[in-house]
């Protein structure tokens, strides 16, 4: 049965909530529904924009290419490679230039001059490649359907195909070489850059008021292929197969959907006239309703601010009702739920302040068992630096930290020459104390920023944080003459001891832990076998 405080403090927390909740609830729709308005008309200005510029593009393009298709030097050598063989040979004996290398020739010409193109091809009236530049890489093919493209639109347009480089896809472009007497002699196809289409699409996404960064622009293909887009390679665009047909049933229509990475967002379609492509923007949905729902969240505190006022008050009417009680099952939940930094008010000499001080106690020693346990076990005992466990979660760091932002790190394997032999003429103690020392000069040698750690045995591993390889070898070599001038004192005996240490910079984003551990590991080597007491770059 319910309490009388419990009473007390549901009343005035439903007088207070429901009516709040109620226009909050009336607010945030309308909202929404404004903000969805406007985001349409954002979208299909945004995507008519790129739809119009993708259009002049290719007629550009097309242009320059029928430019180039109707030179006679084209033309001629294309009316020389269908003449008969007979007449060839003829016209080889009176020394006339070989058609495919006058065409080659004229290829080399055009793309010399002219830079968006990463190839220009010749075929002949068969579809067959016939010359090419440069030969030296692979050539795209006419597509299925190029006869019929050509005697309906007077055009052929290939597929986009991905380049290596920075310049981005490429889209093979054709258009007929013809003759006034012998109709069509071939087709002079140009591979062309399409990332000025990437460009036209970023600057539509920066134009656009209120998308932002959290906005995608793609030009896909009918079947749902992503032929161009401004996403980042590597992360998931809403342009999916499963939802191109909603799409397209509503173009220039916001469709709401949920990718098949999990992501809801919203998008619009537009179709592009009279060739198979479409552009679609998309834009998350947390991030299009984000501020909305920062309004929302900042209601719900002000409301909940206004409970919490009012459930105060009426906890002052009703206080004094089980509190004590109450105070202790909250800290043991808090407790349970892996909160030690809770401690209860005690307010009273009886038994119910006695178990609130026990309860103290036992949580404040249980917080000190932890601490000390999380330290022991990030912590190698005898040198005081990093263990392994430790080391290695640095290190998973640094490299997280390099793929987000590229600054070169490098890591350091030192090795102390001739450690077994300290052992075994002076005992594992000595040696010991050899470790303590080394450890000892790593840590003056070395910055804050910078992660020393003991590998194993007489291992050790640096790693440098934003540091080249260069830089990382003046370091190694720094410790390494700390080291050979040094001694170790050990009862008296004054030790000297060298190492020998492996250098190497993380060397790409596809390097990992353990490959950049094995060229370090490989250079320490290096360094043993060259004589020891040095410094040696991994290749």
């Amino acid at each position: 049965m319910m309490n009388i405080r419990n009473r007390i403090l549901l009343f005035a927390i439903l007088v207070t909530l429901l009516p709040s909740l109620g226009l909050g609830w009336v607010y945030f729709q309308q909202s929404k529904q404004a903000l969805l308005k406007n985001t349409a008309n954002e979208m299909k200005a945004a995507v008519s924009h790129v739809e119009r510029e993708s259009l002049l593009w290719l007629k550009e393009q097309l242009y320059e290419i029928r430019v180039f298709s109707s030179s006679y030097l084209l033309s001629d050598a294309l009316t020389e490679y269908h003449r008969p063989s007979d007449m060839q040979d003829d016209q080889a004996a009176d020394s006339s230039p070989d058609p495919v290398r006058a065409m080659t020739t004229y290829l080399a010409l055009v793309r010399s001059q002219i830079q968006p193109y990463k190839k220009l091809l010749v075929f002949d009236n068969e579809g067959k490649l016939i010359a090419q530049d440069p030969a030296n890489e692979d050539a795209a093919t006419l597509p299925e359907d190029w006869l019929k493209q050509l005697n309906s639109r007077q055009m052929i347009i290939g597929e986009f195909r991905a380049t290596d480089g920075r310049a981005g896809n490429t889209l093979l472009l054709g258009v007929a070489a013809t003759s006034g007497n012998d109709g069509l002699l071939g087709i002079l196809g140009a591979e062309v850059f399409s990332q000025a289409l990437v460009d036209v699409m970023q600057s539509v996404l920066a134009a656009s008021e209120g998308q932002g960064t959290n906005a995608v622009l793609s030009l896909i293909a009918d079947d749902g292929r992503v032929l161009l887009s401004t996403a980042v390679p590597g992360d998931p665009t809403a342009a999916e197969q499963r939802n191109i047909p909603a799409l397209l049933r509503n173009p220039g229509q916001l469709v709401t959907y949920e990718r098949n990475d999990g992501v809801t967002v919203v998008g619009m379609l537009a179709p592009v006239p009279e060739y198979p492509w479409a552009v679609l923007m998309e834009k998350r949905r947390d991030a299009l309703f984000a501020d909305i729902e920062r309004m929302r969240n900042l209601s719900l505190a002000v409301v909940l601010g206004l409970v919490t006022i009012i459930g105060l008050i009426a906890w002052w009417l009703a206080r004094g009702i089980v509190r004590p009680l109450g105070e202790l099952t909250e800290a043991a939940r808090q407790v349970a739920e892996d909160n030690l930094d809770i401690q209860i008010p005690v307010r009273r000499k009886d038994e119910l302040g006695f178990t609130s001080k026990v309860f103290n106690d036992m949580v404040r020693q249980l917080k000190q068992s932890r601490a000390r346990l999380e330290l022991l076990s990030t912590i190698d005992s005898l040198t005081q630096l990093s263990n392994r466990k430790a080391f290695m979660e640095d290190f998973s760091a640094a490299l997280l930290r390099y793929q987000r932002h590229p600054r070169p790190f490098s890591l350091l394997m030192i090795d102390i020459d001739h450690f077994k032999v300290i052992n075994d003429r002076h005992g594992h103690l000595a040696g010991d104390a050899v470790l303590r020392h080394v450890a000892s000069l790593l840590q003056e040698q070395t910055r804050q920023v910078d992660s020393v750690g003991r590998y194993g045995g007489e291992e050790f591993l640096v790693l440098l944080d934003e540091t080249d390889g260069k830089s990382a070898l003046v370091v190694a070599e720094r410790i390494r003459t700390s080291i050979a001038g040094s001694y170790v004192d050990y009862q008296g005996l004054g030790m000297q001891v060298t190492a020998s240490i492996g250098v190497a910079e993380i060397a790409g984003l596809d390097e990992t832990r353990e490959q950049l551990i094995d060229r370090a590991d490989k250079a320490m080597y290096l360094a043993k076998q060259q004589g020891r007491n040095r410094t040696v770059m991994a290749t």
